[in-house]
């Protein structure tokens, strides 16, 4: 967190002033930047098909996410890259673990995820095309025995080295002892091994200390999915290997981008302020899901989902 009285941007760097009939400070949300500086506030906005959303504000440079936006792109499978520094590969994959792991969490807030299933094996699935398999199997197994749901799953290599196992953050009551006659299945068993003849265990939990509270379970949910990823990215990349699944029925709604009209981070707090009214800051504030910081980039982030106690409609 930062002091917003103390916070300042060089003294070379300053907005023009725009007058107050100009066209884009009218109240709606502008499709273009408004100033002549590279450097310029930018909010995004991430909703849920259930209610709530993600907002981040960053100070951008315009030009250069234009240059990406404009930037062509090959389509299919990408090229191995050629030689690099390590410090920029490295620098690269964080930028990806930061991403996917974003992705994740938006994805296990679209489902209002609400338990954890964990699928561990015997030693079995040392490769990762063989672990992307199986859980295809596994989804169709469920499927033929009307148990299907909603998830995001993110397979981890066990600390060992030598196999994998599966995280998935889902939606709705599945009995375990079905996911574990299921689970048998796609590992290639009858179904009904037990103890030292299973081919691997299904363990499912609900975050408890939130259980009151279904927003705060799922966001628990969610941040414990994400960092799965994240450490999947980092410490044992693949080239070309997709890193999470999602079912193709999950959609998230689209993003939407639009410029602000502040000049300092103390105005772009107050245009939030009015942007999604009083209320959802406060409440956003209270969650401790407001977040401001100025390093390496300005950027103010926070986050709002409804609850049956505090349904307070989302403003767009």
């Amino acid at each position: 967190m930062i002091n917003l009285d103390n916070f300042s941007f060089e003294d070379d760097f300053k907005h023009e002033i725009l007058p107050p009939d100009h066209p884009l400070v009218r109240g709606q949300p502008i499709n273009q930047p408004i100033f002549e500086q590279d450097l310029q506030w930018r909010l995004k906005i991430q909703p849920f098909t259930s209610g709530g959303f993600e907002a981040k504000a960053v100070l951008v440079n315009r030009n250069h996410l234009n240059r990406l936006i404009n930037a062509s792109r090959e389509r299919g499978l990408r090229s191995k890259p050629k030689e690099r520094d390590p410090a920029d590969i490295q620098r690269d994959r964080e930028k990806a673990a930061y991403r996917a792991a974003r992705r994740v969490r938006h994805f296990a807030l679209e489902i209002r995820a609400d338990r954890l299933l964990t699928l561990t094996t015997r030693h079995i699935l040392t490769d990762y095309d063989d672990v992307t398999v199986t859980w295809k199997r596994f989804m169709r197994v469920l499927e033929a025995a009307n148990a299907k749901f909603d998830y995001i799953a993110v397979p981890e290599l066990h600390n060992s080295g030598e196999h994998y196992h599966i995280h998935a953050a889902i939606n709705g009551f599945v009995r375990a002892d079905l996911l574990r006659r299921c689970w048998q299945i796609a590992l290639g068993g009858k179904g009904n091994e037990q103890g030292i003849n299973a081919l691997g265990n299904v363990d499912i939990k609900q975050q408890r200390r939130h259980a009151k509270d279904p927003a705060k379970q799922c966001l628990g949910i969610a941040r414990y999915i994400s960092k799965y990823i994240t450490k999947s990215y980092l410490e044992h990349h693949q080239f070309n290997r997709k890193r999470y699944w999602v079912p193709r029925s999950v959609k998230l709604p689209e993003s939407t981008g639009e410029w602000m009209r502040a000049e300092t981070i103390a105005e772009a707090v107050q245009e939030l302020h009015v942007r999604f009214d009083p209320a959802l800051m406060i409440e956003a504030t209270k969650d401790n899901s407001l977040y401001i910081t100025d390093r390496d980039t300005a950027m103010m982030f926070f986050r709002y989902l409804p609850t049956e106690n505090n349904p307070l409609p989302t403003p767009f």
